[in-house]
C-alpha cells in the first residue's frame, strides 16, 4: 500500500529530543525572530478544524500561531512529522499538533526546543488519531482527502523558524503512566519516571523482524503498580537493534496514538535512561477512586455497584489498598442486599492485610457508623480506623503508626464458625471528637491469612456520616 510507511510513520510517530544534561541547538543563522506576529492561539485553531478535509476550502485567514518544536528524526525513529506543543505553565497544559512534512533529516533545520510560526493560509487542518495535523491536503486511496505532508519547497515557507530555542526543562512534563494516556497529551514531550521494560521483552531486541506492525515494533513499559504503555520502535531506528534492559529508570518521548492504543515513542536511546536497579511490580495495585470527595453526610448501601469481577473492585468515592497479598474488598451480592467482603478464605494461600478508605470532612461530620456480618469465623479480622489527609496521600503506601485505632468504639460481628448470621450487626453510632478537624478518611482494615488459617469472612455495609 502506498501509504504504508506514512501511516506507519508520517502520521502518528514522533519523538522528544532527549538532551539528558539538557543541551539545546544553536538557532540557525536563517532564522526569522520578530517577523511574524501571532495572531492566534493554538487552541483556536484547534477549535476551529472542520469536520472533513476539502481541497476547495483550505484555511483562508492570514492567522498566524506559534510552538515549540518538540520531535525530532535524529534516531531514524520518525518520519516526515514534526510535533509541536506550546509552553507549559503553572495550572495550564500545553497543548499540541503535528505537520507531516515531505523532508528528512528535520532535525537539522528544526531542533528541538526552537520557536517556530506556523502560517495558516492556505494550509489544511485534520483530527487524526486524537490530534490536530496542520498541512496539504492528500487524496487516500478511498478517494477522501486528509491532511498530507506540506512539499519539501513550501515547508520553510509554512513553518517559519524563529531564533529562541527553548530547553527541554521547559517543555517536558514528568507523568505517570495513568496520567499520560489521554488524547490532551497527544504530541507533546512527556518523561515517565520509575518505569521498565515488562519480564517478557527483557532481553530482545527493541525492533523485531518477527514482530513488526506496520514497520516498528510495540513492547510495553511498566511501572511498579503494573500500569502499561505501548513503547514503540522502528524498524529504521539506530537503536533499533538495542536489546530491552532489565532496569528501570527514566524514558523521554512523545505520546502518539493509533486507534485505541496510545503509544510511546523515544528519539535516540538518550531518551531511554534506564539505569536504576529493578522494581519490584506490584500486581495488586491500590484501586483509587476518581471521584474522593471530603463528604461530611454520606449512606452507602452498595447498592449502585456491580457483583462483576474485576469491576466490583473498584469504587470511585474510596480507596482500595491490598496493603499485603493480592486481595481486594470486593462487592457482593446475597437475598437481594449488597455490600462489601473480604476474606482470606480459599485460592492460593497468602498473608492479607486490605484496607478500604472512606473519605470525611472531620471538622463539619459528626457521626460515623456501619454494619458488619461475620462468616466461617475462626478469628477476628476487623479493625477500624481513622487517619488524616495530611498524613495520607491516596494510593502511597500507608504509615501504619498515623493510623488511630478506634476498634473499641464499635460493635463488630462475632459471626458464626459455620455459615453466616442472619442479620447484619450494627456497629453503633461513633462520635467524631471536636479536636478531629479538616479531612480525612475512615479506614477498614481486614487482616487474616490463608497460610495461618486465620480466614474469617467479613462483610460491611450501610455506612453512615452524618
Amino acid at each position: 500500500m502506498k501509504l504504508l510507511r506514512y501511516l506507519a510513520f508520517g502520521l502518528f510517530a514522533v519523538t522528544v529530543n532527549s538532551c539528558v544534561n539538557d543541551d539545546f541547538a544553536e538557532p540557525s543563522a536563517d532564522c526569522a525572530d520578530n517577523v511574524l506576529t501571532v495572531t492566534k492561539t493554538v487552541q483556536e485553531i484547534i477549535n476551529q478544524v472542520p469536520p472533513v478535509v476539502d481541497p476547495a476550502f483550505p484555511y483562508t485567514g492570514d492567522d498566524v500561531i506559534e510552538a515549540y518544536v518538540v520531535s525530532s528524526d535524529e534516531g531514524g525513529n520518525f518520519y516526515k512529522s514534526i510535533s509541536l506543543q506550546t509552553k507549559p505553565a503553572t495550572g495550564q497544559q500545553p497543548v499540541a499538533f503535528s505537520v507531516p512534512v515531505d523532508i528528512v533529516g528535520a532535525f537539522t533545520n528544526y531542533p528541538v526546543g526552537m520557536k517556530v510560526y506556523i502560517k495558516m493560509k492556505d494550509q489544511y487542518t485534520d483530527i487524526y488519531n486524537g490530534s490536530m495535523r496542520i498541512g496539504s491536503a492528500f487524496q487516500l486511496d478511498s478517494g477522501d482527502f486528509a491532511v498530507g505532508r506540506i512539499s519539501m519547497f513550501n515547508v520553510g515557507k509554512v513553518v517559519v523558524k524563529s531564533c529562541t530555542i527553548a530547553p527541554e526543562s521547559e517543555l517536558v512534563r514528568t507523568l505517570t503512566i495513568p496520567q499520560a494516556l489521554n488524547d490532551a497529551n497527544l504530541n507533546t514531550l512527556i518523561e515517565l519516571d520509575g518505569v521498565q521494560f515488562v519480564d517478557e521483552v527483557v532481553g530482545r531486541s527493541l525492533y523485531e523482524a518477527a514482530n513488526d506492525l506496520g514497520g516498528a515494533t510495540n513492547h510495553l513499559l511498566q511501572d511498579r503498580n503494573n500500569n502499561r504503555i505501548i513503547f514503540r520502535t522502528s524498524s529504521f531506528a539506530s537503536f533499533a537493534g538495542d536489546i530491552a534492559t532489565q532496569n528501570s529508570g527514566k524514558v523521554r518521548g512523545i505520546l502518539t496514538k493509533f486507534g485505541s492504543d496510545y503509544q510511546f515513542l523515544a528519539r535516540t536511546t538518550r531518551d531511554i535512561m534506564l539505569d536504576q536497579p529493578r522494581l519490584a511490580v506490584d500486581l495488586a495495585p491500590t484501586l483509587v477512586g476518581s471521584q474522593l470527595n471530603f463528604v461530611n453526610t454520606l449512606n452507602e448501601n452498595f447498592e449502585s455497584y456491580t457483583t462483576t469481577s474485576p469491576a466490583n473492585r473498584s469504587f470511585p468515592a474510596y480507596v482500595n489498598d491490598p496493603f499485603a497479598g493480592s486481595r481486594y474488598w470486593e462487592v457482593r451480592t446475597f437475598g437481594g442486599n449488597k455490600y462489601i467482603q473480604m476474606s482470606s478464605f480459599g485460592g492460593t494461600p497468602e498473608d492479607n492485610r486490605t484496607l478500604f478508605y472512606v473519605p470525611v470532612n472531620f471538622g463539619t461530620a459528626n457521626t460515623f457508623s456501619f454494619q458488619s456480618k461475620a462468616g466461617f469465623t475462626n478469628g477476628a479480622v476487623l479493625k477500624v480506623y481513622y487517619i488524616t489527609a495530611e498524613n495520607y496521600t491516596p494510593g502511597a503506601i500507608v504509615n501504619s503508626s498515623n493510623l488511630v485505632d478506634i476498634t473499641s468504639s464499635f460493635t463488630i460481628s462475632a459471626g458464626l464458625t459455620s455459615g453466616y448470621p442472619a442479620n447484619f450487626t450494627n456497629s453503633g453510632s461513633y462520635a467524631i471528637p471536636a479536636s478531629l478537624t479538616g479531612n480525612g478518611y475512615f479506614v477498614f482494615e481486614y487482616v487474616g491469612s490463608g497460610l495461618a488459617g486465620l480466614t474469617t469472612t467479613m462483610q460491611i455495609d450501610n455506612i453512615v456520616i452524618n
